[in-house]
């Protein structure tokens, strides 16, 4: 897996990017993708822009089935620090969470019924399992 990564925070995104490098390391598949971490506003304006949706979201992907590259990934980490504390979880299984999430929608993977999100969610939860970032019992 090849990952180039962009921050447009000002936040540091060094721990992100290694822990997200770390998780992608488990999947076999030779893909290219590119991360991008934005802030609140830039997410939104990208969330209105292209999705006709006003208002803040933590992850959006954008799928490019082009050779070997498959699309773009935008994770808010300022809405990843909220979820992480309202879902009672650490900021690296949040962030892990949010980036194969937004992996498992550019290979094509969907959530809009019942049967297409237990697939989606089961993938996610083994990719995680493998990185030691599986969701607690609680």
């Amino acid at each position: 897996m090849d990952i180039q990564f962009f921050n447009q925070t000002e936040e540091q995104t060094e721990r992100a990017e290694q822990l997200i490098t770390h998780i992608f390391s488990f999947i076999e598949e030779k893909h290219e993708m590119n991360i991008v971490f934005l802030t609140k506003d830039q997410i939104q304006e990208m969330n209105r822009t292209y999705r006709n949706i006003d208002k803040v979201t933590d992850v959006i992907s954008f799928p490019d089935q082009e050779d070997d590259y498959i699309g773009d990934i935008f994770i808010c980490l300022d809405r990843a620090k909220e979820q992480a504390e309202d879902y009672g979880h650490t900021l690296e299984r949040e962030i892990g969470f949010l980036a194969v999430h937004g992996y498992l929608h550019l290979l094509g993977y969907d959530h809009h019924t019942e049967a297409e999100e237990q697939i989606m969610f089961a993938k996610q939860e083994a990719i995680l399992k493998r990185a030691s970032l599986e969701r607690k019992a609680s």
